[in-house]
């Protein structure tokens, strides 16, 4: 279980930081698109080389599409087929992995839970051998003690049958 909210917080901190990451990637782009609008090449130009590899490829494809003066193009580079969130394939692993770590802790939990039930069992076993001679009617001993043979004996095989 560990495993798993290590990997969960992974998971959240890279969903965060990638959100974070293309809020940033946006703004910069719409301060590109806003002095390409107004006809500022330089300033636009200035943005535009300071993109981030994943956005500049996006913004590239973008371009390559004439969205100026094609309708058909895409509305802007963030669509998924153009541009990927940071950290969205390192999040979905993180993701994958915890889940495999939380199957795995319910897992070893439900083994340990058969464990301790056993215990309890063999507890029965031993409080009703003890006690059945200490009762007075000899038919009472031995259903007490005919009743800590079949616990025994279920404990065993449930014992036996647990996996290894």
């Amino acid at each position: 279980m560990n495993e798993f909210n290590t990997l969960e917080r992974r998971a959240a901190l890279l969903t965060m930081q990638g959100t974070q990451q293309a809020t940033i990637h946006a703004g910069m782009f719409m301060q590109a698109l806003a002095a390409h609008q107004a006809g500022n090449d330089k300033l636009a130009n200035f943005y535009v080389e300071r993109f981030p590899p994943e956005l500049r490829k996006a913004y590239d494809a973008w371009m390559a599409q004439k969205p100026f003066e094609n309708p058909n193009a895409d509305p802007h580079p963030f669509v998924p087929k153009l541009y990927v969130t940071p950290g969205t394939r390192e999040a979905a692993e993180a993701t994958a992995k915890a889940a495999d770590s939380q199957q795995e802790a319910r897992k070893a939990g439900n083994i340990s839970g058969q464990y301790l039930a056993n215990t309890v069992l063999f507890a029965t076993v031993l409080f009703f051998a003890s006690a059945s001679g200490k009762f007075e009617q000899r038919r009472v001993r031995v259903v007490a003690f005919a009743f800590a043979v079949a616990v025994f004996v279920f404990a065993v095989v449930r014992t036996l049958m647990f996996p290894r």
